[in-house]
């Protein structure tokens, strides 16, 4: 503990000595201020402390058993050094200076401490006002404000005591106490008015008691119920003349009064005490009465209780879930309607721990999340967090974007927490989806046989390029994650990125077909020419935010074509001169074409008579055959039967073969006019007139659903016709045929290096027919579409050779190509492919 200097104390102790006051009696003055300053401070202990070389002693005291303690106890001994402010403790159990003393230690275990010095007009401090509670306190500036003028006050009082003693005790102490009373009255920050007398005259009013009536000083020796007749019908004249009566001191917290305030009337709240004045003899003859305006408090209070009114009405509105939880034990102290949704819960849990109103939360984060926001006082935020919550009597797996954060009393410590939540299940499960077709479309995009590269934001930022076109840039994958400007600068004077910039401002794709680009290939500079596309990739408000590349490099194609164009062009040159030949040439070419279309018609008519004419008389070959063979059964060698079988046999493959030339003839020649035809329906008629064959040979026919091309619908049947009945005659002998006829959409680059279609498409049908029959050796591939052609004895198989040449002429029509895959004794595929 500091101390004065050795001349300083005997000089302090010398005065204190000089108020003749230690050891005194209990004086109602002093006792007055303690009340004063514990009602205005509300604390349960206030005290008047005069320090001497000892001990501290106490003038006045107020919740207090014992009169003095040992000096070195004293918390009020500390402000003797240090004279000039007041000793402000809010816990004691934790200042090294008192933490050890016996009064914080023992009774009356003091936490709180506030003292004002008492410093007389020498500067000397004679000890202190001060209050004192058992519990962590804080004063606000007015209520020390009001504890150094009730400090002053006694200093006064000490005062004037030691100037009565210097003159006539007796009759100036009534006077000097009365004015230092008067003083207190005028000089105290609380509101204070004296009333005399049963009809409660007013003696004495301060300034702050005035304002709160709403009066001025004119007041001054009227009634009180004279000077505010306001007060009619409310209780403060009946509570005065209560204490008047009785002795009975009065205490009221936020008391309502209406008062009249510039003609106007005005609530007021206040906190006040009537206490009685008693005269010399003992005798009641005034009431005095001290107010402390709480009006600020009050009103402030029930705004802050509309305010959670408010929160409460806002809270129960709120398309978010919201909650409230209280204390340590996490008590559900509100949740609207929407939490109580998501909970899958009623409003019975209200009130109760969440550890009880939602027992599945057991093993999962959120209860330890809670109690770390609760003792840390961190906000804690999450999205998209799993919670396992029963509803509907299932557990079930449900995604909220959620936050806990810390709610304070006005002293900061923490009393709960806030629960704000919103429920992302719908858009956590489709991000989940999203993210699937992301995986499948970058499977796609590295297993594609061609570039694909994905631009992301204004910035062309690289996030997605497969194998083939990292390739094609000469660079590796670490360019993945760059800037395109960056990861490949030499195409900084070439015309892709402010094409690319353009699409992704627009959103229109950009085709283009032979575009040269220099890129930076095996460390040097190459032009190569590409097909490539720049297609917008929309979200889903339709905003662009990537830019998706495909890209195909046709340098060789390029360069034969350029090679090929500048050999045309040679060939141009040289043959210049010769232009008059040419036309002429041409001319005779005309003359010999129509001659050759007259020809071509009359080959069509001789084909149509010849076809009539030949059929007549081997028809009646194989009837008379038929007929002699019928009278000569019984009657002639066996060889002349075998001879006439023979004949019949032979002109019914004369008759099969004139026949097959001229559908070959007329599949030739027929111009060609294509509509749109369903291949489904051509094949099902096809199937049903080779029903008799079907159901002799016991076959199995299965097709796939085929599309709708355009074509001839006849010339197809023939081709369709043909394939299946070559199936079903070159099946293994006692062998049921099983014949397949599938379907698949392909495009150029997937055709077979062998078929080469007559006309030139993107995209082609491929229909394929497949039997299990006897095959044929791959090295005869291309004699079976020429005409007469069969690999086969005529005895075992039979046919004329014309069969698939007709195919072949009838795919070629259509502007297709066609092909045959087999083994021998493996069976065959014949596939088919017609222009998309």
């Amino acid at each position: 503990m500091n101390t004065l200097p050795s001349n300083e104390e005997t000089k302090r102790l010398a005065a204190l000595e000089s108020y003749d006051i230690l050891d005194s009696l209990p004086e109602q003055e002093y006792e007055d201020i303690t009340l004063l300053a514990a009602q205005i401070c509300g604390t349960p202990v206030a005290l008047i402390t005069l320090v001497d070389g000892q001990r501290q002693w106490f003038k006045a005291k107020r919740g207090l058993a014992f009169s003095q303690t040992p000096r070195q106890d004293s918390f009020c001994a500390h402000n003797i050094p240090v004279a000039s402010t007041p000793l402000i403790v809010t816990d004691a159990r934790k200042d090294e200076r008192f933490r050890h003393n016996p009064l914080v230690t023992g009774e009356p275990n003091i936490v709180f401490y506030a003292g004002e010095p008492l410093v007389d007009e020498d500067g000397l401090a004679m000890g202190s006002l001060c209050v004192i509670d058992s519990q962590v306190r804080q004063l606000d500036g007015g209520q020390l404000a009001a504890l150094k003028i009730l400090s002053r006050q006694v200093v006064n009082l000490l005062t004037a005591r030691r100037k009565t003693i210097q003159q006539a005790r007796l009759q100036r102490q009534l006077r000097a106490s009365e004015a230092r009373f008067q003083d207190l009255v005028m000089a105290t920050p609380a509101a204070t008015a004296v009333f005399v007398g049963r009809d409660m005259i007013i003696q004495q009013v301060n300034p702050p008691m005035l304002a709160i009536w709403g009066k001025d000083d004119a007041v001054i020796g009227n009634t009180l119920h004279t000077a505010m007749p306001e007060l009619e019908g409310q209780p403060f004249l009946a509570q005065l003349q209560h204490v008047f009566d009785t002795g009975e001191p009065f205490l009221h917290q936020e008391g309502v009064a209406l008062v009249i305030e510039n003609g106007q009337p005005k609530q007021v709240w206040f906190n006040h005490a009537y206490n009685p004045l008693v005269d010399e003899k003992g005798q009641i003859y005034g009431v005095i009465n001290v107010a402390l305006d709480v009006t600020s408090q009050v009103i402030t209070r029930q705004q802050l209780a509309e305010r959670e009114a408010r929160f409460r009405t806002i809270v129960e509105q709120a398309p978010m879930a919201i909650g409230q939880l209280k204390g340590r034990d996490m008590i559900v102290e509100l949740g609207n309607e929407r939490l109580l949704e998501v909970w899958g819960k009623d409003p019975s849990v209200v009130g109760k721990p969440l550890v009880d109103a939602l027992p599945e939360l057991e093993g999962q984060p959120f209860m330890a999340i809670m109690e770390n926001v609760y003792e840390t006082g961190l906000p804690f935020h999450g999205t998209a967090v799993l919670a396992k919550l029963v509803r509907q009597g299932r557990l079930e797996n449900v995604y909220f974007d959620f936050s806990y954060s810390p709610i304070r009393a006005a002293d900061e410590q923490i009393t709960g927490i806030l629960i704000l939540a919103v429920e992302v299940t719908g858009q956590v499960l489709a991000r989940q989806e999203i993210n699937k077709s992301e995986l499948r479309f970058r499977s796609l995009v590295a297993d594609a046989p061609f570039a694909i590269a994905v631009y992301e934001t204004a910035d062309l930022l690289i996030t997605l390029a497969n194998d083939v076109m990292i390739n094609l840039w000469g660079k590796t994958k670490a360019v993945i994650g760059q800037k395109l400007a960056e990861a490949l600068p030499e195409l900084a004077d070439q015309p892709f990125i402010p094409l690319l910039n353009v699409v992704y401002a627009t959103g229109k794709t950009y085709h283009t077909a032979e575009q040269s680009a220099r890129l930076l290939i095996d460390g040097r500079l190459q032009t190569r020419w590409y097909n490539f596309v720049y297609q917008p990739l929309r979200d889903g408000q339709g905003q662009v935010y990537a830019i998706l590349n495909m890209a195909v490099d046709i340098t060789d194609t390029y360069i034969a074509r350029q090679q090929l164009q500048l050999s045309e062009q040679r060939y141009r040159d040289l043959t210049a001169d010769l232009d008059n030949r040419v036309q002429t040439r041409t001319q005779e070419l005309l003359l010999a074409n129509q001659d050759l279309q007259r020809s071509n018609d009359n080959l069509q008519q001789f084909a149509q008579v010849a076809s009539h004419d030949l059929q007549e008389p081997l028809r009646k070959i194989q009837a008379f055959g038929d007929l002699l063979g019928g009278q000569l059964a019984d009657h002639t060698e066996p060889s002349v039967g075998d001879h006439l079988l023979r004949i019949t046999n032979a002109a019914a493959r004369m008759s099969a073969l004139i026949r097959d030339l001229l559908t070959y003839s007329c599949v030739s020649t027929r111009q060609q006019v294509f509509d749109p035809v369903s291949l489904d329906a051509i094949m099902a008629g096809v199937i049903a007139g080779m029903h008799e064959v079907i159901q002799q040979t016991g076959a199995r026919i299965t097709v796939d659903e085929l599309p709708i091309a355009r074509g001839d619908k006849p010339q197809l049947g023939l081709l369709f016709g043909n394939l299946l009945d070559n199936a079903i005659k070159f099946a293994e002998p006692d062998h049921s045929p099983q014949i397949h006829v599938d379907y698949f959409y392909r495009s150029v680059a997937e055709l077979p290096l062998d078929v080469r279609p007559a006309t030139v498409a993107p995209f082609y049908h491929q229909i394929s027919v497949t039997d299990d029959g006897i095959g044929f050796d791959k090295k005869y591939l291309d004699r079976i579409f020429q005409v007469f052609q069969q690999l086969n004895g005529r005895s075992e198989y039979a046919g004329t050779g014309v069969g698939l040449s007709i195919c072949q002429r009838v795919v070629e029509n259509h502007g297709g190509g066609i092909t045959a895959n087999s083994r021998l004794g493996q069976g065959a595929t014949f596939c088919v492919y017609l222009p998309a």
